[in-house]
Protein backbone atom coordinates (compact mmCIF):
# COMPACT_ATOMS: atom_id res chain seq x y z
CA UNK A 1 0.00 0.00 0.00
CA UNK A 2 1.68 2.82 -1.52
CA UNK A 3 -0.86 5.70 -1.26
CA UNK A 4 -1.52 8.05 1.36
CA UNK A 5 -4.64 7.06 2.89
CA UNK A 6 -7.32 7.94 4.79
CA UNK A 7 -8.11 5.70 7.79
CA UNK A 8 -10.98 6.34 10.36
CA UNK A 9 -11.12 4.35 13.60
CA UNK A 10 -14.14 3.47 15.54
CA UNK A 11 -13.26 4.47 19.68
CA UNK A 12 -14.94 2.08 22.02
CA UNK A 13 -13.79 -1.63 21.89
CA UNK A 14 -11.33 -0.30 18.84
CA UNK A 15 -9.03 2.13 19.80
CA UNK A 16 -10.05 2.07 23.36
CA UNK A 17 -9.54 -1.02 25.04
CA UNK A 18 -12.28 -3.21 27.34
CA UNK A 19 -11.24 -0.49 29.79
CA UNK A 20 -12.04 2.53 27.65
CA UNK A 21 -7.93 2.83 27.74
CA UNK A 22 -5.90 3.20 24.58
CA UNK A 23 -3.22 0.65 24.49
CA UNK A 24 0.54 2.59 24.12
CA UNK A 25 0.77 0.34 20.60
CA UNK A 26 -2.21 2.06 19.45
CA UNK A 27 -0.89 5.58 20.51
CA UNK A 28 2.19 5.09 18.94
CA UNK A 29 0.91 3.45 15.80
CA UNK A 30 -1.63 6.61 14.73
CA UNK A 31 1.27 9.01 15.78
CA UNK A 32 2.95 7.11 13.22
CA UNK A 33 0.53 6.64 10.53
CA UNK A 34 0.69 10.83 10.57
CA UNK A 35 4.27 10.72 10.47
CA UNK A 36 4.19 8.94 7.32
CA UNK A 37 1.54 11.31 5.76
CA UNK A 38 -1.46 9.53 6.22
CA UNK A 39 -4.94 11.55 7.40
CA UNK A 40 -6.62 9.64 9.98
CA UNK A 41 -10.13 9.93 11.78
CA UNK A 42 -12.10 8.97 14.56
CA UNK A 43 -15.57 7.83 13.12
CA UNK A 44 -17.80 7.53 16.42
CA UNK A 45 -21.00 7.22 17.52
CA UNK A 46 -19.60 9.48 20.53
CA UNK A 47 -20.60 13.22 20.12
CA UNK A 48 -17.81 15.68 20.31
CA UNK A 49 -18.01 16.20 23.86
CA UNK A 50 -17.83 12.72 24.79
CA UNK A 51 -14.81 12.24 22.19
CA UNK A 52 -12.60 14.84 22.87
CA UNK A 53 -10.51 12.86 25.51
CA UNK A 54 -9.85 10.64 22.65
CA UNK A 55 -9.36 13.66 20.21
CA UNK A 56 -6.62 14.66 22.60
CA UNK A 57 -5.10 11.57 23.47
CA UNK A 58 -4.43 10.84 19.72
CA UNK A 59 -3.72 14.21 18.77
CA UNK A 60 -6.29 14.58 16.21
CA UNK A 61 -7.49 17.16 13.54
CA UNK A 62 -10.39 14.85 12.06
CA UNK A 63 -13.35 13.13 13.89
CA UNK A 64 -16.47 12.22 12.66
CA UNK A 65 -19.14 12.30 15.76
CA UNK A 66 -22.57 11.48 15.98
CA UNK A 67 -22.43 8.79 14.08
CA UNK A 68 -21.62 10.68 10.97
CA UNK A 69 -24.18 13.27 11.78
CA UNK A 70 -21.08 15.89 12.14
CA UNK A 71 -17.73 15.58 10.47
CA UNK A 72 -14.67 18.10 11.44
CA UNK A 73 -11.85 18.27 9.19
CA UNK A 74 -8.52 20.41 10.67
CA UNK A 75 -10.70 21.05 13.03
CA UNK A 76 -13.52 23.11 11.49
CA UNK A 77 -17.35 21.57 11.16
CA UNK A 78 -17.21 20.80 7.49
CA UNK A 79 -20.26 18.25 7.24
CA UNK A 80 -23.50 18.43 9.16
CA UNK A 81 -26.76 15.79 9.07
CA UNK A 82 -29.62 17.10 11.78
CA UNK A 83 -32.38 14.76 13.07
CA UNK A 84 -35.38 15.69 11.59
CA UNK A 85 -37.59 18.31 13.84
CA UNK A 86 -41.32 17.38 12.89
CA UNK A 87 -40.53 13.58 13.05
CA UNK A 88 -38.75 14.12 15.86
CA UNK A 89 -41.17 15.92 18.09
CA UNK A 90 -43.67 12.58 17.00
CA UNK A 91 -41.05 10.49 18.35
CA UNK A 92 -40.53 11.93 21.66
CA UNK A 93 -44.53 11.65 21.95
CA UNK A 94 -44.32 8.08 21.38
CA UNK A 95 -41.60 7.83 23.21
CA UNK A 96 -43.24 9.46 26.22
CA UNK A 97 -46.23 7.32 25.82
CA UNK A 98 -44.36 4.42 25.62
CA UNK A 99 -42.13 5.26 29.32
CA UNK A 100 -38.75 5.07 27.28
CA UNK A 101 -35.95 7.99 28.13
CA UNK A 102 -34.03 9.97 25.99
CA UNK A 103 -30.89 11.78 25.78
CA UNK A 104 -30.34 14.47 23.27
CA UNK A 105 -27.42 15.15 21.42
CA UNK A 106 -25.66 18.26 20.02
CA UNK A 107 -22.36 18.20 18.94
CA UNK A 108 -20.98 19.90 22.36
CA UNK A 109 -23.36 18.63 24.47
CA UNK A 110 -25.87 16.46 26.32
CA UNK A 111 -29.19 16.41 28.17
CA UNK A 112 -31.89 14.38 29.22
CA UNK A 113 -35.19 14.77 28.78
CA UNK A 114 -37.02 13.31 31.82
CA UNK A 115 -36.37 14.88 35.23
CA UNK A 116 -36.19 11.08 36.67
CA UNK A 117 -33.52 8.65 35.71
CA UNK A 118 -34.93 4.91 35.20
CA UNK A 119 -32.00 1.98 35.13
CA UNK A 120 -32.02 1.11 31.41
CA UNK A 121 -30.33 4.79 30.77
CA UNK A 122 -28.21 4.74 33.76
CA UNK A 123 -26.90 1.14 32.93
CA UNK A 124 -26.26 2.58 29.12
CA UNK A 125 -24.80 5.27 29.72
CA UNK A 126 -22.30 3.52 32.46
CA UNK A 127 -20.85 1.19 29.73
CA UNK A 128 -19.38 4.14 28.40
CA UNK A 129 -18.41 5.22 31.95
CA UNK A 130 -20.63 8.39 31.17
CA UNK A 131 -23.22 9.39 33.77
CA UNK A 132 -26.67 10.56 32.75
CA UNK A 133 -26.34 14.34 31.68
CA UNK A 134 -27.97 17.06 33.07
CA UNK A 135 -31.92 17.71 32.72
CA UNK A 136 -33.38 19.85 30.00
CA UNK A 137 -36.54 19.38 28.40
CA UNK A 138 -35.95 22.13 25.83
CA UNK A 139 -32.20 21.50 24.88
CA UNK A 140 -33.57 20.09 21.35
CA UNK A 141 -35.51 23.21 20.60
CA UNK A 142 -32.23 25.67 21.43
CA UNK A 143 -29.63 23.63 19.89
CA UNK A 144 -28.53 21.48 16.94
CA UNK A 145 -29.53 17.91 16.93
CA UNK A 146 -27.65 15.74 15.75
CA UNK A 147 -28.67 12.00 17.23
CA UNK A 148 -30.55 11.02 20.47
CA UNK A 149 -30.17 8.62 22.52
CA UNK A 150 -33.17 6.32 23.46
CA UNK A 151 -33.68 3.79 26.16
CA UNK A 152 -35.82 0.38 25.01
CA UNK A 153 -35.03 -3.25 24.85
CA UNK A 154 -34.59 -5.31 22.03
CA UNK A 155 -38.13 -6.96 22.70
CA UNK A 156 -39.91 -3.37 22.43
CA UNK A 157 -38.47 -2.45 19.01
CA UNK A 158 -41.09 -2.58 17.14
CA UNK A 159 -42.91 0.24 18.91
CA UNK A 160 -40.08 2.08 16.75
CA UNK A 161 -38.56 -0.02 14.22
CA UNK A 162 -41.22 -1.25 12.10
CA UNK A 163 -41.87 1.87 9.88
CA UNK A 164 -43.46 4.54 12.03
CA UNK A 165 -39.87 6.34 11.55
CA UNK A 166 -39.12 6.53 8.32
CA UNK A 167 -36.92 9.72 8.93
CA UNK A 168 -34.86 8.18 10.97
CA UNK A 169 -32.08 4.89 11.52
CA UNK A 170 -32.14 3.33 14.64
CA UNK A 171 -28.57 1.60 15.37
CA UNK A 172 -28.38 -0.29 19.06
CA UNK A 173 -25.24 -0.09 20.90
CA UNK A 174 -26.54 -1.47 24.10
CA UNK A 175 -28.50 -4.14 25.54
CA UNK A 176 -30.80 -1.63 26.68
CA UNK A 177 -29.64 2.26 24.38
CA UNK A 178 -30.05 2.61 20.77
CA UNK A 179 -28.91 5.60 18.85
CA UNK A 180 -31.58 7.93 16.80
CA UNK A 181 -30.01 8.74 13.61
CA UNK A 182 -31.10 10.80 10.61
CA UNK A 183 -31.98 8.38 7.72
CA UNK A 184 -30.04 8.51 5.46
CA UNK A 185 -26.95 8.70 7.57
CA UNK A 186 -23.90 6.60 8.93
CA UNK A 187 -20.47 6.91 9.49
CA UNK A 188 -19.79 5.77 6.06
CA UNK A 189 -21.84 8.22 4.15
CA UNK A 190 -19.81 11.15 5.89
CA UNK A 191 -16.15 9.16 5.70
CA UNK A 192 -16.53 8.68 2.01
CA UNK A 193 -17.82 12.12 1.87
CA UNK A 194 -15.00 13.48 3.54
CA UNK A 195 -12.21 11.23 1.84
CA UNK A 196 -13.76 12.04 -1.94
CA UNK A 197 -13.68 15.95 -1.01
CA UNK A 198 -10.26 15.85 0.12
CA UNK A 199 -9.19 14.11 -3.03
CA UNK A 200 -8.49 10.39 -1.75
CA UNK A 201 -9.61 7.42 -3.80
CA UNK A 202 -11.83 4.41 -2.98
CA UNK A 203 -9.18 2.21 -2.53
CA UNK A 204 -7.21 4.40 -0.21
CA UNK A 205 -9.67 4.56 2.06
CA UNK A 206 -9.80 1.74 5.69
CA UNK A 207 -11.88 1.77 8.25
CA UNK A 208 -11.56 0.31 12.04
CA UNK A 209 -14.39 -1.13 13.76
CA UNK A 210 -16.03 -3.41 16.21
CA UNK A 211 -20.25 -2.56 16.60
CA UNK A 212 -23.34 -2.78 14.37
CA UNK A 213 -22.66 1.35 13.80
CA UNK A 214 -19.52 0.39 12.07
CA UNK A 215 -21.12 -2.22 9.84
CA UNK A 216 -21.92 0.13 6.81
CA UNK A 217 -18.29 1.57 7.84
CA UNK A 218 -16.15 -1.71 7.07
CA UNK A 219 -18.35 -2.59 4.09
CA UNK A 220 -17.99 0.68 2.22
CA UNK A 221 -14.75 1.79 2.51
CA UNK A 222 -12.24 0.70 0.45
CA UNK A 223 -10.58 -1.60 3.08
CA UNK A 224 -12.06 -3.05 6.43
CA UNK A 225 -10.62 -4.11 9.27
CA UNK A 226 -13.01 -5.62 12.08
CA UNK A 227 -11.41 -5.66 15.44
CA UNK A 228 -10.68 -9.37 17.13
CA UNK A 229 -13.86 -8.04 19.48
CA UNK A 230 -15.99 -7.47 16.39
CA UNK A 231 -19.74 -8.58 16.20
CA UNK A 232 -19.81 -11.50 13.36
CA UNK A 233 -21.70 -9.38 11.06
CA UNK A 234 -18.56 -6.88 10.90
CA UNK A 235 -16.18 -9.84 10.76
CA UNK A 236 -18.56 -10.92 8.10
CA UNK A 237 -17.29 -8.06 5.90
CA UNK A 238 -14.53 -7.27 6.68
CA UNK A 239 -11.23 -7.56 4.54
CA UNK A 240 -9.27 -8.20 7.08
CA UNK A 241 -9.83 -9.62 11.13
CA UNK A 242 -7.29 -8.36 13.17
CA UNK A 243 -6.24 -8.95 16.71
CA UNK A 244 -9.10 -7.82 19.56
CA UNK A 245 -8.75 -4.19 21.12
CA UNK A 246 -7.04 -5.73 24.26
CA UNK A 247 -4.24 -7.44 22.29
CA UNK A 248 -2.64 -4.44 19.87
CA UNK A 249 -4.99 -5.25 16.68
CA UNK A 250 -4.78 -1.95 15.74
CA UNK A 251 -0.65 -2.09 15.78
CA UNK A 252 -1.09 -5.63 14.03
CA UNK A 253 -3.10 -4.94 11.43
CA UNK A 254 -1.76 -1.40 10.12
CA UNK A 255 1.86 -3.65 10.44
CA UNK A 256 0.30 -6.29 8.20
CA UNK A 257 -0.75 -3.29 5.70
CA UNK A 258 2.84 -2.16 5.81
CA UNK A 259 1.62 1.14 6.77
CA UNK A 260 4.04 1.68 9.99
Amino acid sequence: MNNKKFIFFDIDGTLLNDEKMPLESTVQALRQLQKNGHEIAIATGRNLFLAQEVIDTFQLDNYIVCNGAAGYFKHELKYENKLDLDAFEKLLQISDESGHQMVYESAHALARRHESIENNASEAMRSIEFEVPDHDASFYLNNPLYQALLFYKDEEKAIYEAGAFPEFRFVRWHDAGVDVLPNPGSKAQTALWMAKHLGFAHEDTIAFGDGNNDYELISSVGYGVAMGNAVDPVKDVAKFVTKDCNSGGIAYALEKLGLL
